[in-house]
């Protein structure tokens, strides 16, 4: 967890504080060490929200491009007092989860039904050759030109584009660079699917003002096209 409550506000972990959660109330210890990035910890227990997951770099860069009161928002059903922090969760009611490990199926509706209004940010460079495989099975021509989109062809052992074809809530796979791509159709047994190219900026711009994200459209001017390459 990166922030925990120190005499009632919120602070990231530095060295030697002491916290309080700000989900159970628990007492928090930072850890600042030199491997993993600073973050608080629960004292001598596992942390007390079972969706949450050990933070990297990639989550806080991620994190950092939306304002410091959107991140770690706790999120509660009114009706089961079910409690659970998001990881972005806009004014505007869009929660926007940020996944690098690998994640249960069962977990993820779960996630989706107790949030509702989300998107899922996916870290495709998590498995060590998936960034390469993605490289070589994207095809270089356009498939589709309105809104853009590639074909696919997983050539990896990676099961990355298996597990997040069956999703309910869109997908944005992030393999490096300026884009995103969002997972718009995946066949479980040929391995075949189609993937359409979004900037970043594009994607975190629509969610902090509220908008569908845009997706590129070869003839719009004013939408640039996918980095050169592609």
């Amino acid at each position: 967890m990166r922030r925990a409550l120190v005499d009632g506000v919120r602070v990231d972990a530095q060295p030697k504080l002491r916290g309080e959660c700000i989900r159970c109330g628990g007492e928090m210890i930072a850890k600042c060490g030199r491997v993993k990035v600073w973050h608080w910890a629960h004292k001598g227990e596992p942390p007390c929200d079972p969706w949450w997951e050990n933070e990297t770099e990639w989550h806080r860069d991620w994190k950092d491009r939306f304002p410091v009161d959107w991140q770690e928002i706790i999120a509660e059903d009114p009706v089961t007092g079910e409690r659970h922090i998001a990881d972005v969760r806009t004014p505007h009611g869009l929660v926007i989860e940020f996944q690098h490990s690998v994640i249960d199926p069962a977990e993820v509706q779960s996630r989706e039904a107790f949030y509702g209004n989300m998107i899922w940010i996916v870290d495709g460079l998590r498995g060590g050759l998936d960034g390469q495989f993605f490289q070589m099975g994207v095809s270089r021509q356009a498939v589709l030109v309105d809104p853009i989109g590639h074909q696919i062809e997983w050539l990896g052992r990676g099961r990355l584009f298996h597990n997040w074809s069956q999703v309910g809530a869109k997908v944005f796979l992030d393999f490096g660079g300026e884009l995103l791509w969002l997972l718009a159709y995946y066949d479980r047994d040929k391995k075949r699917g189609v993937v359409g190219p979004i900037h970043k900026w594009s994607v975190v711009e629509d969610c902090i003002e509220g908008r569908e994200i845009r997706k590129l459209f070869r003839r719009h001017e004013d939408n640039p096209p996918p980095a050169a390459g592609l």
